[in-house]
């Protein structure tokens, strides 16, 4: 069953079109990563999709219903983490936070004493009975991440779930989120595209419309076929290679094993240092075959 169908969903504020004619489903048991860049929609999918956002035109379905008339049935099987979630009770500690929230979502104590205890395990909580205004803000997402993750959720919307997460935290949670999706659909937002790839079954690449949709490797595939590898060039560079500026940097994208050894031979002539790099996901923004 598809767990989450829309088809044709436009919103707008005021002249601002944030969502135009946005049409994807998603399938029981799936991970589905939203990229895009700032202001591309993600945000305002994601409230829409959780229910907290009324829409201009077309339909959304959530569990095979009208999201229009999302009810207590609907909303009981979802759980949510905005971008915009900070932490409100300062006087009380992550595992407190875990409790709480689900004493809310209707768990006996025992049962959600039980799970705040399993969460700080599994998220490597180890600073459970520290009061909140004691942590930072990485030890702070990583606590409103496992508040969430805790519920027995079938469907979870995490809206830029990594922001403020070191590189451990992170890998700790694409791990948890594979085990969550054994039983729940996830879809979570994120600007980092690579990282984002990696973990999802699908990909939605968003600049208010639909711009790809479908397993990231068909993306990749399909969209930069026409490139075999790319060049990261440490400073500036001209030469007659498809290249984009990115920072201090350069990137080369070569269309063969011909043009580029050509190019490797140049820079090294110049004496410009260059790092060789895969072609990823995020590459697709950045060649531009999608605009």
């Amino acid at each position: 069953m598809d767990v989450i169908e829309v088809e044709n969903l436009s919103k707008s504020y005021g002249s601002v079109k944030a969502l135009d004619s946005v049409s994807f489903s998603v399938p029981e048991g799936i991970i589905l990563g939203v990229i895009g860049p700032n202001g591309a929609g993600k945000t305002t999918l994601i409230r829409i999709l959780s229910c907290l956002l009324g829409y201009d035109g077309g339909k959304v379905k959530l569990f095979g219903k009208d999201a229009k008339k999302c009810g207590s049935e609907i909303k009981g099987q979802m759980a949510l983490l905005p971008q915009e979630a900070r932490a409100h009770f300062y006087t009380l500690t992550p595992f407190e936070y875990v409790y709480h929230y689900l004493r809310m979502r209707g768990l006996p104590r025992d049962e959600a004493k039980r799970r705040a205890d399993r969460a700080m395990e599994e998220f490597g909580i180890d600073y459970p009975d520290r009061i909140a205004s004691m942590l930072s803000g990485g030890m702070m997402r990583k606590t409103l991440l496992a508040m969430v993750l805790s519920a027995d959720a079938k469907l979870y919307f995490l809206d830029e779930p990594t922001v403020g997460l070191d590189v451990e935290s992170r890998l700790r949670l694409w791990e948890i989120l594979r085990e969550r999706a054994k039983s729940s659909t996830i879809v979570l937002t994120s600007h980092y595209l690579n990282e984002i790839s990696s973990v999802s079954d699908l990909v939605l690449l968003l600049k208010n419309r639909v711009l790809a949709f479908g397993p990231p490797e068909e993306i990749a595939k399909r969209y930069l076929s026409g490139f075999k590898s790319k060049l990261v060039v440490f400073g500036d560079f001209e030469g007659d290679f498809i290249t984009k500026k990115a920072g201090r940097n350069t990137l080369l994208y070569l269309r063969s094993k011909a043009e580029e050894r050509e190019a490797m031979t140049l820079l090294e002539e110049l004496g410009l240092p260059f790092r060789r790099e895969e072609l990823t996901i995020e590459d697709v923004f950045i060649v531009g075959e999608l605009e």
